[in-house]
């Protein structure tokens, strides 16, 4: 044990010399106590067999076993017997040992941060380890609130800043004022991914950032946390499992699940990392990588899904880093040879199935039409925008869309409305309009339009698309549109004059946000013209000069698939140039 208080202590040396000593420290929710010969013969009544290595009992607030709640190292999973205990032998990888919280008991949250404490380490160095956990009983929560967060992505103290000072109040308030109007109660946010930028450095400052989030109503607003691809440490270079490690410290498993009301929640690292890369990040480096899952974690999911109940009841919601949309062939994505059809036909078989991801810094909304749950609606995959938009460089992300959170409301088995919401923007700001026939430019002389198909800018000749079909046409920007349940309408004077068409995926970008990256900001690669998911649509009117044209008003309407709820959104001004970004 003293070789090991000496080796931690040469550590924090190291670290303070490196400059990260006013660094909040990762703390651990309830660490275990017991000594190197902890003995565990029996726990309120049980037996524990020979050769268990963790074992414990999960209890209610009166002392109370609980019968039936899942346990797992990671790897495997066990449930507790009718005396509230468990007991397993540990995989020797376990780093943690973890709950999937009931729905009808609180999440645990830790006394020092008030951040989800569903797990408690594992200490290697014991033979038979005794780790329990109490749950605090409650009603169930037939409707509670989810807050999902894209990509922080904090590289250094400025952005983190950024990150609390903005879009952490926004979130607050958000939540504040819906709970003085009866709305969004019982909310927990989730983060998407790539939570620091290959900045070890700054792990516990975004963990600081997350903590002790109180609500008006006395409340808290607790944060899960998912794995990006930038928070797996590269100065770890050995193995895709060491370079975890650090993410454990700070915010526990990778891959973990609870329940809420109706709603089984499964969070999951779908990053595989293949080989390190330099970068100009304060790590120095980055891993490159590759999306899905190994045969372990397949496993691990169909176990922990194993012990839903009526699963064509319940929704499921499986939140990941990298998007599965349609499967990648390269690496881009959720690999078709990791897994993909597994995870979905796995998914399909409860009554609601959603998706959400980050990664890609822009929003887009990809229904598997293949795979229908027991509702009659397909698998709706959710890829969220960016906390951080365009990586802190202005206030959007890469198509347009501010940077900001989503906002889930849940009922029963149901997501029954949502909702993107800007840092530091009204609820009710969900679109842009434009003149398709303006011409943009800038301090570096890059002209353009968004009814010319090829525009030029940055030293690269990095082309940024436009489409003919936007010529004479008023182009409304959609910031969260998808193809099925968005329609767009023209009035004019108070009467509907006519019907917007949608540009299809991958056939423009921004043009306007493009024209203000290259131009001002000194962009220089592809990432800034990005034509991926198309959330414009046009419509030319009879004068063709939508500049000239008055009291003109686009009307954008959502239905929620699930629902059937109706929201309507307006805008009635052009955007004329770059101070909506």
């Amino acid at each position: 044990m003293k070789s090991r208080s000496i080796l931690k202590l040469v550590a924090l040396a190291a670290i303070a010399l490196a400059g990260y000593a006013c660094e909040p420290k990762p703390v651990d929710p309830e660490k275990p106590s017991g000594g190197d010969e902890e003995k565990v013969d029996v726990i309120n009544g049980t037996t524990i067999e020979e050769g268990m290595s963790v074992c414990g009992l999960i209890s209610d607030t009166s002392g109370k076993g609980i019968p039936d709640v899942p346990v797992t190292d990671g790897y495997s999973y066990v449930v507790t017997d009718a005396n509230g205990v468990y007991q397993m032998k540990a995989s020797r990888y376990c780093r943690v040992v973890y709950m999937s919280v009931p729905a009808a008991y609180k999440i645990p949250l830790d006394n020092n941060a008030h951040l989800p404490a569903i797990y408690k380490t594992r200490d290697k160095a014991k033979a038979i380890q005794r780790i329990d956990f109490k749950l605090e009983p409650q009603e169930l929560e037939k409707k509670f609130t989810l807050v999902m967060i894209g990509d922080p992505q904090c590289s250094n103290t400025s952005e983190v800043s950024r990150y609390t000072q903005e879009t952490v109040p926004s979130m607050l308030a958000t939540l504040n004022d819906a709970h003085a109007k009866g709305k969004y109660p019982n909310a927990y946010g989730i983060t998407l991914g790539d939570i620091v930028f290959d900045s070890t450095n700054m792990w516990g400052n975004m963990r600081q950032s997350m903590s002790n989030l109180k609500l008006q109503d006395g409340g808290w607003f607790p944060i899960f946390q998912c794995i990006g691809n930038h928070d797996h440490n590269s100065l770890v270079q050995s193995s895709d499992f060491d370079a975890t490690e650090e993410f454990f410290k700070y915010f526990g498993p990778t891959d973990y699940s609870f329940n809420r009301g109706d709603a089984h929640i499964i969070v999951m690292d779908d990053i595989q990392c293949t080989s390190i890369k330099k970068s100009s990040k304060p790590n120095g480096y980055t891993w490159e990588y590759k999306g899905g899952f190994t045969q372990t974690q397949l496993n691990w999911l169909k176990q922990d899904l194993s012990y839903v109940t009526d699963k064509g009841k319940k929704m499921v919601v499986l939140c990941m880093h990298i998007p599965m949309r349609a499967g990648a062939t390269d690496g881009s994505g959720f690999n078709k040879s990791a897994f993909y059809t597994d995870v979905l036909d796995l998914l399909r078989q409860f009554g609601e199935a959603h998706i959400m991801i980050g990664h890609t810094h822009y929003s887009q909304n990809y229904i598997h039409e293949s795979y229908v749950c027991k509702n009659g609606q397909p698998i709706y995959e959710h890829i969220h925008g960016a906390a951080c938009g365009a990586w802190w460089s202005c206030d959007s992300n890469v198509t347009g869309q501010p940077n900001g959170y989503s906002v889930y409301e849940v009922e029963g088995n149901s997501i029954v409305n949502w909702i993107d919401i800007g840092s530091n923007r009204t609820a009710d700001y969900q679109l842009r309009v434009y003149d398709g026939n303006q011409l943009y430019s800038g301090s570096k002389g890059y002209t353009y339009q968004w009814c010319r198909t090829s525009n030029i800018g940055g030293s690269g000749n990095i082309t940024a698309t436009g489409s003919t079909k936007l010529k004479n046409a008023f182009v409304a920007e959609v910031f969260n549109d998808d193809d099925k349940n968005w329609k767009v309408e023209m009035w004019q004077n108070g009467v509907k004059i006519g019907d917007f068409q949608k540009l299809a995926n991958g056939s423009c970008c921004n043009v306007c946000l493009s024209s203000y990256f290259f131009n001002e900001l000194g962009k220089n690669t592809t990432s800034w013209a990005n034509k991926t998911a198309s959330h414009y649509w046009y419509f030319v009117p009879a004068s063709g000069n939508p500049s000239a044209e008055k009291n003109w008003e686009v009307k954008a309407i959502q239905t929620i698939p699930m629902s059937g709820k109706v929201n309507n959104y307006y805008c009635s001004s052009l955007t004329i140039d770059y101070s909506a970004f």
